[in-house]
């Protein structure tokens, strides 16, 4: 059993360093794995809505039905620029790519139907001039995209101050861009990348990029932009970490302070449905708009028409335009509601891994499975609950699945070990002992399965030997069928006190039964216990003949002979692994064999010898004699045994 609570530990050790390797290197399905898993935080807990002056300008199926298909000229959004500044819009940032020139602007169709008189040409209006002019000197910020397609690189139109090491190598980096195009960068006072991905692949939006790097300079996202021209700022404050480069930790734009990992991403927290205040382009181009959702408000212009807009997932499930969710982030950082994961979080998930599967294992191994089992529950519960308090009341995303998930593999792992090995090697003790030990002993030869091993062991034991009397004369006048079942009312009836006194069944030999008691475990008082199932038997034996169980003729009865001796012999298993028998051989066994075979002489049913006799204070006994053995120079002095403790009265009769 030592053995194989040390395998099951080393097992699950094992488990336990390869599950602790395979989160240390965290591979993309396990990123996977526990990015779901803290969106349920969020679905259990939404971030709550606060009402911050943010508002999204829909390009929506009513405006589309008012002004034409999309996209329109460009003199269009200028006028819808000159609106939203009339109603006072904090910012206006479009999450739009103005990449191309306007092919509808009446300079574009007069080149496309050539006309090439520079003078004609000149006076026809130009919508990309209309647009530069409606946005140049205002608060008004346009979108870029990285992308591998494209050589420029955007300019930047804000200053930033750096605290600590720099951390644009930490940064996710863009190489190139898609522009609008130069003269409306020119006029933008500012430009943004509008990207939404971050760690994760897909469409969920868990992680915003809200710097990046390239050729030297640091680009802001498009919300951010919206943040610091609606707040009048110019620079951006970027606090990086003073020890290490490359490891941005937040940033200040105007007043808010904002969070961030070392890459520089932010944690978005969503608000369930549509919070953010949302107007169509339709009723601000007819002046029917609601002046209060824009005066004062950052305004994020994109198109929501249905089969137009750039669908995106929320952590809640819920599938929403971009815009509203760059809507949505800048709300989130107005209001101070943040989630942060630093990056000491990925270490104590790889320790916690490891400290949970050692301590479960452990508990498994050396206190039992079922006990492993529960403490794995309760360690579950204790992470679970502690996992969620930190986010709770924190803002702190801890991923309980990974700890969680190790723990339980490893105590799996090691449970699995014991019902495969242990429980094979149980059935394999109750093949071998089942039918012929005590339910008390077989349990303790479980907890000791080593003395199961082939080969033998000197130990001192009682041996008792049995047989019956005229078994060839009564089996002469028996059928077969009814030879067989005489023995088995004798040998099921005279066996039951040897397995009730701990003894250990040897072996049926024709009429007669060999059992011995201190192996394979230590039995107390041995030689006394053989001498109670002698006397068991002999009253068994009393009660089957009163009540003609053999089906004798009258007056006919059986009788039997038991020999007991205590001493050395040689104790093991006899064979093969495949079939084997568990049995004592030696000088001791012949002793008691042949005391047994002396009860014909003394005309008694039970001898013991010297040494058990010796052993066996309290029982009635009287010496019988001397019994001469074959092989032996001295002769065996023996002793009638008459009656147990019960019966004793004088203890002077031994020599």
């Amino acid at each position: 059993m030592k053995k194989a609570r040390r395998g099951g530990f080393l097992v699950g050790i094992l488990v336990a360093v390869l599950l602790t390797l395979l989160r240390w290197l965290d591979p993309q399905p396990l990123q996977d794995l526990r990015a779901a898993s803290l969106d349920l935080y969020q679905r259990l807990k939404p971030r709550a809505a606060v009402e911050t002056p943010v508002t999204v300008l829909a390009i929506d199926e009513a405006s589309l039905k008012a002004q034409g298909q999309w996209p329109w000229p460009r003199h269009k959004m200028a006028e819808l620029n000159a609106r939203l500044l009339e109603l006072g819009a904090a910012s206006v940032n479009y999450d739009i790519l103005f990449a191309e020139p306007d092919r509808l602007s009446p300079a574009a169709i007069g080149r496309d139907l050539g006309l090439s008189d520079p003078q004609l040409l000149a006076a026809l209006r130009d919508g990309d001039a209309d647009f530069a002019a409606a946005i140049a000197g205002q608060p008004v910020a346009l979108a870029f995209t990285d992308t591998p397609g494209q050589v420029a690189l955007p300019p930047v139109k804000a200053g930033f101050a750096i605290s600590g090491e720099e951390v644009a190598s930490g940064l996710t980096p863009v190489t190139a861009a898609i522009l609008p195009l130069p003269a409306l960068v020119e006029a933008a006072s500012g430009l943004g990348h509008i990207s939404l991905s971050g760690r994760q692949a897909g469409s969920t939006v868990r992680e915003v990029p809200l710097l990046m790097a390239g050729g030297g300079n640091l680009y802001p996202a498009l919300l951010l932009e919206a943040l610091r021209l609606g707040a009048g700022a110019s620079t951006y404050m970027v606090q990086g970490d003073p020890a290490y480069a490359g490891q941005m930790q937040s940033l200040r734009v105007a007043d808010f302070v904002v969070p961030t990992d070392e890459r520089g991403l932010f944690r978005f927290y969503a608000a369930p449905g549509n919070t953010i205040p949302t107007v169509s382009a339709a009723a601000v181009l007819s002046g029917e708009a609601d002046a209060e959702k824009i005066a004062g408000s950052i305004v994020l212009v994109g198109v929501t028409a249905a089969g137009l807009q750039d669908i995106r997932v929320t952590p809640l499930g819920e599938a929403m335009p971009g815009v509203n969710i760059h809507a949505q982030v800048i709300s989130q950082i107005m209001a101070g509601q943040f989630l942060n994961r630093p990056a000491w979080v990925d270490g104590a998930e790889v320790l916690a891994i490891a400290a949970l599967s050692v301590l479960l294992v452990s508990i498994a191994s050396f206190i039992g499975p079922l006990t492993g089992l529960v403490a794995a529950g309760l360690l579950m519960a204790v992470i679970a609950g502690l996992c969620w308090y930190l986010f709770s009341a924190l803002g702190l995303l801890v991923d309980p699945v990974a700890p969680i998930g190790g723990a339980l593999l490893t105590v799996f792992a090691t449970t699995a070990f014991w019902y495969i090995v242990i429980e094979r090697q149980r059935v394999y003790i109750r093949q071998a002992f089942g039918r012929y030990v005590s339910p008390t002993l077989l349990a303790r030869i479980e907890q000791s399965p080593e003395a199961l091993r082939l080969g033998g062991v000197n130990r001192e034991i009682t041996v008792l030997f049995m047989d019956i009397r005229g078994f060839t004369t009564l089996s002469e006048a028996l059928s077969p069928q009814e030879t067989i079942r005489f023995l088995n009312t004798v040998h099921g009836a005279l066996s039951v006190p040897v397995v009730e006194l701990d003894g250990t069944l040897d072996k049926y030999i024709g009429d007669s039964i060999m059992a011995f008691w201190n192996a394979p475990l230590d039995v107390g008082e041995h030689a006394a216990k053989a001498a109670e199932a002698a006397l068991r038997m002999r009253q068994a034996l009393a009660g089957l003949n009163a009540a003609g169980a053999f089906g004798l003729p009258e007056g006919q009865q059986v009788r039997i002979g038991i020999g007991i001796h205590t001493g050395l012999a040689c104790v093991g298993n006899v064979g093969t692994q495949s079939r084997l028998n568990y049995s004592a051989v030696g000088d001791t066994v012949n002793t008691a064999a042949r005391i047994e075979a002396a009860c014909k002489d003394f005309a008694t049913d039970i001898l013991v010898s010297a040494e058990t006799a010796r052993r066996i204070p309290r029982f009635r006994k009287r010496p019988a004699g001397e019994v001469h053995l074959r092989g032996k120079s001295h002769a065996e002095q023996v002793f009638f045994l008459d009656g147990g403790p019960e019966d004793a009265e004088v203890e002077n009769d031994l020599p």
